[in-house]
């Protein structure tokens, strides 16, 4: 009954579909343009201020707006305001002590995917009513398959990202080399994963590493394609602190395994941090034959290290998909065509989603890649709600008398401005 309640009130005058799949196609190729541009103008620096350059606008126009609701003493807003600001504070409090990295991930991607639903509403309602997103049949359900689809790494985001080549070869330093990236301030304490890969040297047997056949560091593991290795336990590795430069000692290679780092799969370590300034990474590196051909290598520094669920939470998470997709099919079967259009709006836009995705990952083997899924996520988000801001004031300015019924010409006027 409150479904069909909430479903008089949409606005008879809709726009048409093409309105909002515009919407799509405009966000879609700022952000692209804009991810590409910066990461070719700043590489890894240019995606970590883009993300803060466009979020500090869009958080504080979004408060801007919701406060004006608590000015005008809208329903239930004062009470929703205090809420999510003692939120904001214990999740402020708890993330300054433990990391919730991959929880505030997903509820980016709720807030992300909610909001895309809301901007359709209305998008098609030309900006009027205000429909309660939750009373449509299945998106309750359909939200929460949404945010377990992505995998934990899928999150995983580069902190540091270096490149380097084979020439000159890796025989001075008994084999150490450096690997070097720009400083992690305050790391003393916190938890990292690195790991090297060889694009595309698929079948090759060019270099190897070397790992302990017993566990010899208590503070971490070693990783073949984020998956524990039973051959091995530990890397022989260093990392590097501040400007120190000198070579680790000359390891006993008693009970040594060696580690093929060519091949095209990743090769890394968890570690915890024993100092502040972590610039680099001692690491052996060994050729195996002789190296006529330049072979170059790949190492990413990410925090903290997102790994594949166990097989305990990944067998529930299966059951969990399924049995989700089970329960919005069963809620979309009896209303057939109803909202069959914001369906189709959602399957373009996950189907954008999807296909951008593909080719940012099958390109990130040369050269600096495109973010991944979060990041990506983040800037179109931002775009997505300057598109639909713009598109709501172009309306708006068609209509005498919008802004009559806000009283208060203070916040008018710093909305105007």
């Amino acid at each position: 009954m409150a479904s069909s309640v909430v479903e008089s009130h949409i606005p008879s005058a809709q726009a048409p579909m093409f309105v909002p799949l515009r919407n799509i196609a405009l966000t879609l190729s700022l952000t692209i343009v804009t991810l590409a541009a910066t990461g070719y103008l700043w590489a890894e620096v240019g995606y970590e201020m883009l993300i803060v350059a466009m979020g500090w606008p869009h958080v504080i126009l979004g408060f801007a707006f919701y406060f004006g609701r608590v000015l005008r003493g809208e329903s239930n807003s004062r009470f929703s305001f205090l809420l999510l600001s003692l939120v904001t504070i214990v999740l402020w409090i708890v993330h300054y002590h433990y990391a919730i990295t991959g929880l505030i991930y997903l509820f980016f991607l709720y807030h992300a995917f909610r909001d895309e639903v809301f901007v359709y509403l209305q998008t098609r309602g030309r900006h009027r009513g205000n429909r309660n997103l939750f009373s449509i049949a299945g998106l309750g359900p359909l939200i929460l398959l949404m945010l377990l689809i992505p995998q934990q790494q899928a999150f995983r985001q580069d902190l540091r990202r270096i490149e380097f080549s084979s020439q000159p070869t890796f025989s001075s330093n008994g084999g150490w080399r450096l690997i070097s990236f720009r400083t992690v301030p305050n790391s003393r304490g916190r938890d990292f994963y690195f790991y090297l890969q060889a694009p595309r040297t698929e079948g090759l047997r060019g270099f190897a590493s070397q790992g302990t056949a017993a566990e010899s560091r208590s503070d971490g593991e070693l990783l073949v394609n984020d998956l524990s290795w039973p051959s091995a336990k530990d890397l022989v590795f260093q990392p590097n602190y501040g400007s120190n430069g000198t070579p680790p000692a000359e390891p006993d290679e008693t009970g040594h395994v060696p580690v093929l780092l060519t091949g095209g799969h990743r090769v890394g370590q968890t570690f915890r941090a024993e100092g502040n300034d972590l610039s680099g990474i001692w690491f052996r590196i060994d050729p195996l034959e002789d190296q006529s051909q330049n072979t170059q290598f790949v190492l990413h520094l990410a925090s903290p290290p997102l790994l594949p669920y166990p097989s305990g939470l990944s067998t529930l998470r299966l059951i969990l998909i399924v049995l989700l997709a089970a329960l919005v099919i069963w809620r979309l079967l009896p209303r057939a065509g109803h909202n069959s259009q914001l369906w189709i709006y959602m399957l373009v836009l996950a189907g954008a989603f999807a296909v951008t995705q593909s080719v940012l990952k099958s390109s990130g083997n040369a050269g600096y890649p495109f973010p991944l899924i979060f990041q990506f996520v983040v800037v179109y988000h931002y775009w997505s709600w300057y598109v639909f801001s713009y598109d709501k004031l172009k309306v708006m300015s068609r209509s005498s008398g919008t802004f009559s019924t806000i009283s208060i010409g203070w916040y008018q006027r710093a909305l105007g401005y």
